[in-house]
């Protein structure tokens, strides 16, 4: 799966960290791999919790209106996932120690992984655009924690903070999509236009053989060779339909979201105040539920970035 899918841009970049020396800070030593925990120990995060909500500190993550997740942690080595899976019975055969260690990936360095996913401007350079974008809003939080990674300028401009981030980027294999609300409309293929390239070109194999009176076996030969070139035809075909980006889910963007998370909590409220009442009183309380909440105006009012829950206006739950 590509990067860009279903209509937001999950990125995914390792940056290597400069673990070579110690840091001394007033009497204290670290890695450099340790001030970099540090720095994100002390990133404030959303405030998603009552905890949090209690700090007041926002994550500098939520300045930015078409980021939807970031996570920023370290990798000191890489994952490992047991031996090599083997056939026992050869295993046995061959008296294979079983005990005895396999060669590991090993990584030269400590790395900072930086994950994000949100929602890219349509003709915009991305992800270029979003990180400039993202170092104009928090270029003094992202400093602390890129500080100790290999070729990162802490007096660099926006442009060569994205540069420096891009060149660690890897491919985002498997994305995670959570907006579709109905199943996506994939691309499909009917029986008919699969058989077709399988039984047309198997078909003209046959029909060569015939015109040019070749014996029994050629012709069959040509048939079945023209059969495996169609079937090769449709794997590529499936795969390259299987491998086309998601279409954009509706109203996915932040702002669409956000504004859906306000709406939810006002009309519960509104519902639960308003149990029994007549019709009439009803809907002129709805009305004025509508002029306060003014659901098509994404701009406001509406729910706050990094936050779990909507500071609802009176007028918006009509209390």
């Amino acid at each position: 799966m590509p990067d860009l899918d279903g209509g937001h841009y999950f990125f995914t970049a390792l940056l290597p960290i400069d673990n070579s020396g110690i840091v001394e800070h007033g009497a204290f030593k670290s890695s450099p791999a340790h001030m970099v925990r540090d720095a994100l120990e002390a990133l404030p995060t959303a405030l998603q919790s009552p905890a949090s909500e209690q700090t007041g500190i926002q994550s500098p993550f939520a300045r930015s209106l078409r980021t939807h997740f970031v996570r920023l942690f370290v990798i000191d080595a890489a994952f490992y996932n047991g031996r090599d899976p083997a056939d026992s019975i050869v295993s046995a055969i061959k008296a294979t120690d079983l005990l005895a260690a396999q060669s590991s990936d090993r990584l030269a360095c400590p790395y900072l992984a930086f994950v994000a996913d949100f929602d890219p401007l349509a003709g915009a350079d991305e992800p270029r655009a979003w990180l400039e974008d993202l170092w104009t809003v928090a270029s003094r939080e992202l400093t602390t924690v890129f500080d100790y990674c290999y070729g990162f300028d802490a007096k660099g401009d926006a442009a060569a903070f994205a540069g420096f981030v891009l060149k660690g980027q890897v491919e985002t294999t498997m994305p995670f999509n959570d907006y579709w609300t109905v199943p996506p409309p994939f691309p499909t293929l009917s029986p008919l236009q699969l058989a077709a390239p399988p039984m047309l070109l198997g078909g003209l194999g046959l029909l060569f053989a015939a015109a040019e009176h070749v014996s029994l076996g050629l012709g069959l030969l040509l048939g079945l060779m023209g059969l495996i070139a169609g079937v090769a035809i449709d794997y590529a075909w499936v795969m390259r339909r299987g491998a086309a980006s998601l279409p954009t889910a509706p109203t996915s963007t932040l702002r669409d979201v956000l504004k859906a998370l306000y709406l939810q909590q006002a009309f519960t409220r509104f519902a639960i105040e308003h149990q029994g009442a007549p019709p009439a009183q009803l809907r002129a309380a709805f009305a004025r539920f509508v002029a306060a909440t003014r659901p098509d105006d994404l701009s406001g009012p509406t729910q706050p970035p990094g936050v779990i829950r909507s500071r609802l206006a009176p007028e918006s739950a009509d209390a």
